[in-house]
């Protein structure tokens, strides 16, 4: 009898599951680990962060097909592998359901890419489809329900974190941990000393999450319902946009020490405003190189700032002002919040100078592509941050040294999105599979 320990519930474990499932393997157990809680209970709880689905399929449900959007698998698994992948990992998450997707073959697309170009901004085209928040825990319910009819070979344990000291336990681990999870980081960390593997310290994004009324952007999200803006700052960061929710909402996720600002969009719910990510990319090396610990700070102080588990709104006309947005200015204003939880503050006592001015900065530069994106009345929220994790140095695609672990999904630095962290799911099953 093999045993394979599985870390994790979320999207790079489910394409390892459902890949794994799809053949009859005698003699075989999977153990999977999730400190989180099963889907229906998760639900119930409204926990964004964890449990079966992860963060990632928790949130809007978006499937950027492009290999240069959601991560660097193809350093991994190489072009031919991801063309040979990429139907899979659509019908695992559309199973064959309406979902919209976008035109990219429009001509009008052309002249937008001209437009960008011409401020200095780059538009980066994907096909693309959104399942939307709804129908992405729909579909979620019906991978669980296949997933355990396999329950002479699948096993999970809810509300359990994995004991990384049992590792020699199992024939086979995948670890598929996600990025957000501190203690499981460190966990990893331990392993690559133990396995003496070099990695590279990673990125993290901060920002804000950017409201404006549906109609300044309708015309450009109708053809490409996300677009994917790419710019530098003064100086000279790549500032971009990152999750655009067109009729969507502003939700903030609660995490254990800090919550975060994101946003959701679905399809059979719609909302006055569409709303997206702004997001600045910062890098650290010597002497200070916690990405993780920068970003918490931040995120820690601007709940302070909020009160406890509030996320902060902030007019754009006051956070170019300098001054802080009070109720009786946000309730003038032309644009009613979605997050009507959010308290009126000022972000500028949160974010770094370089790192507000970059914000100011793209605005203005979009604006003059999308008249009113920088309307007074237009909101920030904050903060948003997206934390990676580190690269490590693989011999073999996502393997940790001579041993048989295996690091997929966010966890493994090379993925950042649904499409990416599943395709690496499917490829070590696939690895695995030829072992057996």
């Amino acid at each position: 009898m093999k045993k394979i320990a599985l870390v994790g519930s979320g999207t790079s474990a489910i394409g390892f599951l459902m890949r794994f499932s799809q053949n009859s393997h005698k003699n075989i157990t999977i153990d999977c680990f999730e400190q989180g809680k099963d889907l229906q209970e998760r639900i119930q709880s409204n926990d964004v962060i964890k449990g079966f689905g992860g963060a990632g399929t928790f949130s809007d449900g978006k499937l950027s097909l492009s290999p240069e959007i959601g991560g660097d698998i193809c350093d991994m698994i190489g072009m031919k592998k991801y063309e040979e992948y990429i139907d899979d990992v659509v019908h695992l998450w559309t199973r064959g359901k309406k979902v919209e997707k976008a035109n990219i073959t429009d001509e009008r697309v052309k002249q937008l890419e001209l437009g960008f170009r011409q401020n200095n901004l780059l538009l980066r085209l994907s096909d693309f489809y959104h399942i939307g928040t709804d129908l992405l825990q729909e579909i979620l319910k019906e991978i669980k329900l296949d997933l355990n009819g396999k329950s002479d070979m699948i096993r999970f344990h809810f509300n359990q974190f994995f004991d990384f000291d049992t590792i020699d336990e199992y024939d086979y681990v995948v670890i598929a941990s996600g990025r957000y999870d501190n203690k499981s980081s460190k966990e990893i960390q331990k392993l690559l000393h133990r396995f003496d593997i070099d990695y590279k310290e990673n990125k993290i994004d901060i920002g804000i999450r950017y409201e404006v009324p549906s109609e300044i952007t309708d015309w450009l999200t109708d053809l490409l319902y996300e677009f994917k803006v790419l710019g530098y700052s003064e100086t000279e960061e790549i500032v971009r946009t990152f999750c655009v929710n067109p009729k969507g909402y502003v939700v903030g996720e609660g995490g254990k020490d800090f919550s975060l600002v994101n946003g959701h969009s679905y399809l059979n719910r719609k909302s006055k405003n569409t709303n997206f990510a702004i997001l600045v990319t910062q890098r650290f090396t010597e002497p200070f190189k916690d990405a993780y610990v920068y970003g918490s700070t931040l995120s820690v102080l601007a709940n302070k700032l909020a009160g406890t588990g509030k996320i902060l709104v902030q007019r754009y006309g006051d956070f170019i002002s300098g001054r802080r947005t009070t109720e009786r200015r946000l309730q003038k204003g032309f644009l009613s919040p979605t997050l009507e939880t959010a308290s009126p503050g000022d972000l500028n006592l949160i974010l770094p100078r370089r790192i507000a001015n970059s914000i100011e900065h793209f605005i203005e530069q979009m604006s003059k592509v999308i008249t009113g994106i920088n309307n007074p009345d237009n909101l920030l929220y904050g903060i948003e941050a997206k934390f990676y994790s580190t690269k490590p140095v693989f011999n073999e695609p996502f393997k940790l040294g001579k041993e048989n672990v295996y690091l997929i999904g966010d966890a493994s630095g090379y993925t950042r999105g649904i499409v990416q962290a599943t395709m690496s799911g499917i490829y070590i099953a696939d690895v695995i599979a030829s072992k057996l």
